[in-house]
């Protein structure tokens, strides 16, 4: 959990020139099938956040309120992540579907993000109109911001899960390799 936290906040750091390239969606969506208990998979992108925000500074509270929000949004994905993404048996015949149920959950993740993140910068604003033409104007304005949230969300998707499969295949493997050595004194024969 600690290591889930220092690594999100540390890649938002290092990576916080990209704007919106970031792991933290990736790995809330992770904690979510990680963990069992969703308020503590809650708390791992909430506290890698607040770590970040402290060495990069914060902005205006509505807006801090609604990112952090929709960046813990993506452990709400757990049920579908634990139904089809099974990593522990191994099954590389699914593969192909756990990779889309994964990949759909990030992309959704990405977009819920990307419309309340804009949606909340609308109100109030002195750059858009407060009308239809204002809002639409703000979606265009983030379409930049949400294509590195996309390609940080997938990137470290994929490479937090496939890490851990990897981890659990090798886990695996070693496993089936000393079952199958024989004993000492059945060598000795």
């Amino acid at each position: 959990m600690i290591a889930l936290m220092a690594a999100g906040a540390g890649m938002r750091i290092t990576f916080r020139d990209l704007p919106n390239f970031a792991p933290i969606a990736a790995i809330a969506l992770f904690a979510g099938y990680y963990f069992r208990s969703a308020s503590r998979a809650a708390v791992v992108p909430l506290a890698a956040m607040c770590l970040s925000d402290m060495v990069i500074g914060g902005y205006q509270w509505h807006i801090m309120a609604t990112v952090y929000t929709f960046l813990t949004l993506p452990v709400v994905w757990n049920g579908l992540l634990h139904r089809y993404l099974k990593i522990e048996q191994g099954r590389w015949t699914e593969t192909a579907f756990a990779l889309v149920t994964l990949l759909s959950c990030s992309l959704s993740s990405s977009l819920l993000f990307y419309a309340a993140s804009n949606f909340a910068c609308w109100p109030g604003s002195k750059i858009y109109s407060q009308d239809l033409d204002g809002l639409m104007h703000c979606m265009v304005q983030g379409l930049p911001f949400f294509r590195y949230t996309l390609a940080g969300d997938m990137f470290f998707g994929v490479v937090l899960f496939g890490s851990y499969a990897a981890a659990i295949q090798l886990g695996l493997a070693t496993n089936r390799q000393t079952t199958s050595l024989p004993t000492l004194a059945e060598a000795a024969k």
